[in-house]
């Protein structure tokens, strides 16, 4: 599981009882994102630093939309969230009706081991060119995310089911890798929870609506500041 910084072990009790330090990281990594609330969170203006750069430029996180576009939004985010869940569909919107908006996902999986694995596969996903459609299926389904429906789900949204096994083989270490990756981005931008948004330079922790995107995506676009 990929701990929150506040939650990271480090010697004497938590490293004689790793299970216990695992569950406190989990417990914290949720009350973190249930106490960010679904609403226009303020917004943190950041400066185009090369911390800034690193996590608008990894190449290996997906991202959809003209990489040349006006506005580059960055989210971090995991399927177990209910805040993400019930907000993805305002981001999607938004990044369908501007094609002027670039949407960058960093799958950031603090709710456990179901959670690793549906980023797992989501980025597996992407190495067929179908991240979109299998994030889309993952954040929308009703199906508890458990190792035989995260496949079940993403290959009924098109996913070529051999070709996702395959690539979990093959690069299962890379994809490891990229979700470590992640996890210290959201830790450098000091980001505690899911879901977090950097939309141009400003930075806000919590879940946005329709409203509230369109706004920040406004707001963004006045800024001479650009992801480059």
């Amino acid at each position: 599981m990929l701990q929150t910084p506040a939650a990271r072990p480090s010697g004497g009790w938590l490293n004689r009882h790793p299970r216990a330090g695992l569950a406190a990281a989990v417990a914290l990594g949720v009350a973190v994102t249930v106490g960010l609330r679904v609403g226009p969170p303020p917004a943190q203006g950041l400066t185009p630093t090369p911390v800034v750069r690193a996590v608008l430029n990894d190449p290996g996180s997906p991202a959809l939309g003209d990489p040349s576009a006006d506005v580059t939004i960055v989210v971090f985010t995991d399927y177990q969230c209910p805040i993400c869940r019930g907000t993805d569909g305002a981001l999607e919107a938004a990044r369908r009706a501007d094609p002027h908006i670039r949407v960058v996902y960093k799958d950031w999986a603090i709710f456990g081991e179901a959670s690793r694995n549906a980023a797992r596969v989501a980025l597996a996903a992407q190495l067929q060119g179908r991240y979109g459609p299998a994030h889309s299926a993952l954040m929308t389904t009703r199906r508890r995310l458990d190792g035989r429906s995260v496949r079940d789900v993403v290959v009924a949204a098109g996913v070529d089911p051999q070709r996702l096994d395959a690539d979990l083989a093959t690069h299962g270490a890379e994809i490891d890798t990229q979700l470590k990756r992640h996890a210290f981005e959201a830790w450098s931008l000091g980001i505690e929870g899911t879901p977090a948004y950097l939309i141009g330079p400003n930075l806000y922790r919590g879940g946005m609506d329709g409203l509230a995107l369109r706004r920040a995506i406004a707001k963004a676009k006045k800024s001479p500041w650009r992801p480059a």
